[in-house]
């Protein structure tokens, strides 16, 4: 498990357990409070919620506020992600300049006409309207007709 998946609930347990169910404790004893004015009865409730007999619910509130920090750490790390993909969407789309619609072309010598109606080289064209750039090469048919010499006969 990544360290955001192990961290919020190891800190919603903590929380369950120290903060939510002593408090819950001293709210379900709220109308005792009137009643007793010794000094120390307020710390005496707090760690009657710490007893063996209140375990369970603190167990369970523990185990409430794991389930809570699994949830939190989920939404922060899936907002993390989007934020990681939103930004590399935008580096990504100020990166590209397309080419769209169609395109005339020579069909002798591929020549492409531009939008003032000059004909223009298709690799002219491409560099001057998009981020692409050529490096020309021959391909093995091309050579085998160009260059006969260089190629053994199959």
């Amino acid at each position: 498990m990544s360290k955001i998946k192990i961290r919020w609930p190891v800190i919603g347990a903590a929380f369950g357990y120290l903060i939510f169910h002593p408090l819950i404790h001293l709210i379900s004893l709220a109308h005792y409070f009137g009643n007793h004015t010794r000094p120390d009865y307020f710390a005496f409730r707090i760690s009657g919620a710490f007893s063996v007999s209140m375990l369970p619910w603190g167990l369970a509130f523990m185990i409430l506020g794991a389930l809570i920090g699994l949830l939190w750490g989920k939404i922060i790390q899936t907002d993390e992600e989007k934020s990681k993909v939103i930004i590399d969407l935008q580096k990504a789309l100020d990166r590209v300049k397309t080419l769209s619609g169609l395109l005339p072309i020579c069909a002798s010598c591929k020549k492409v006409r531009d939008d003032q109606g000059y004909w223009n080289q298709i690799e002219a064209y491409i560099e001057a309207n998009s981020e692409a750039q050529f490096s020309h090469g021959i391909c093995p048919e091309c050579a085998k007709k160009l260059y006969p010499e260089y190629y053994l006969a199959n």
